[in-house]
């Protein structure tokens, strides 16, 4: 007793005289965004922040972007999660229900933050269950890139504007020759089955319609119908690349890299494999046609904190350090991506190209949404749209037996 009670007062006094040592706090952030970038800029990011920040500690956890959300919801299962996760936004709604994810608006509230709230880009910030769950690092505005030789080639003089013009231009485009398309529609059903978010939901956002009511699935609407219905068409009418149903964003990319699309909606971060792989390629980005709206879909890197986490607050003074203008730049600039605090915009403007300053233009002037985030089982949701789209291209069922049959199956998903 004797013995114990002397090494507790010994350890109490050497915490004493180390006070550092007793508040130092090591965090632990898991992402894939290092996975993306190969020069070391996150490992520098991590000692820039330890430097100004020496009571805390960053553990940088790398994975490859499809490991992370199963690791994720495996550690918390198991209690050894991160502080500080890497979140792509469909994943919101299935980390909410497991109690994955910290609340941040408290944090957001602070008077010391180094950014002010309503300078970061809206989408991630939008409340479910009454409350803010993520703060975006950088932002992918999802556009549509043109190959203007085939715009030219086929008797237009600049790229379509609106649902009429897409559907005029991708059909004359198709026509042009063989192995020529209008526009690329990925509908595989290979996983992540993600071809309905790549190109039905931003022509649905620029028609002004919606896939949600809050977090309960609304599929089954007039704006949903219509815009299933332009798909149809174009389908029908030959100026979607055939083999849809087997075509993935990948494929997609690569024939519109080799020349051989009019069209491709997708985030505009796709423009640098672009001009850097097909120099000669006659090349320009715009925002996607509308029907009446310019609103587009947004998704990007998003940061949020761990609700088990230890050390909350040593990891929001590093969510808080990367959100500054300065590092938000830095970070955007890295990614080629827009920043997630557009007060940082005018530092990524400097000697930013041609389509960066196009994304720049849409982000500022356009709506933002997300609403992937909201969805049940979002990996699940993407399938369900996937094969009843499919269904409905290959003349299985109407627009409206696809609306409807999407609603039913995700309802049953919501429980």
């Amino acid at each position: 007793m004797i013995k114990t009670r002397f090494t507790a007062l010994a350890l109490a006094a050497a915490t004493a005289l180390t006070p550092l040592a007793a508040q130092a706090a090591e965090i632990e952030w898991l992402q894939w965004f290092a996975a993306e970038n190969t020069d070391g800029f996150y490992d520098e990011l991590v000692a820039d922040f330890e430097a100004k920040h020496p009571d805390i500690t960053v553990k940088l956890v790398t994975q490859p972007f499809g490991k992370v959300r199963e690791s994720i919801v495996t550690d918390n299962a198991i209690g050894v999660g991160s502080d500080v996760l890497g979140l792509n936004m469909p994943w919101t709604k299935e980390f909410l229900d497991i109690g994955i994810l910290e609340p941040l608006d408290e944090y957001l509230a602070r008077d010391d933050n180094s950014f002010a709230t309503s300078d970061l880009v809206e989408a991630p910030l939008g409340k479910i269950d009454g409350h803010t769950w993520m703060v975006p690092l950088n932002a992918f505005p999802f556009v549509m890139h043109v190959n203007m030789g085939l715009v030219r080639q086929a008797g237009f003089d600049a790229p379509p504007a609106t649902w009429e013009e897409l559907a005029e231009q991708a059909g004359a485009i198709s026509a042009l020759e063989d192995g020529i398309s209008g526009i690329g529609m990925p509908f595989s059903s290979q996983p992540p089955s993600n071809g309905p978010i790549l190109t039905f939901l931003p022509l649905l956002y620029a028609h002004g319609g919606r896939i949600m009511a809050d977090t309960t699935p609304n599929f089954d609407n007039p704006e949903v119908v219509a815009t299933l219905q332009f798909l149809k068409d174009m389908n029908d009418a030959g100026a979607i690349a055939p083999g849809a149903a087997s075509r993935t964003g990948g494929v997609d990319l690569e024939e519109f890299i080799a020349g051989r699309t009019g069209f491709m909606i997708s985030p505009g971060v796709h423009s640098s494999s672009i001009t850097s792989r097909n120099p000669e390629l006659e090349y320009t980005l715009v925002r996607v046609p509308t029907n009446g709206e310019t609103a587009y879909r947004v998704h990007g890197w998003e940061i949020g904190i761990a609700a088990d986490s230890p050390n909350k607050d040593a990891a929001w003074t590093f969510v808080n350090y990367l959100l500054s203008p300065e590092v938000n730049a830095r970070a955007a600039k890295a990614a080629n991506a827009l920043p997630g605090n557009l007060a940082a915009l005018d530092a990524v403007r400097e000697g930013a190209d041609e389509t960066l300053l196009k994304q720049m233009e849409i982000l500022s002037g356009d709506s933002p949404v997300e609403e992937m985030r909201q969805s049940p089982k979002a990996a699940a949701s993407w399938s369900v749209m996937t094969e009843e789209i499919q269904a409905m291209l290959r003349g299985d069922q109407s627009p409206e037996e696809a609306a409807a049959a999407v609603q039913a199956r995700w309802l049953d998903l919501a429980g």
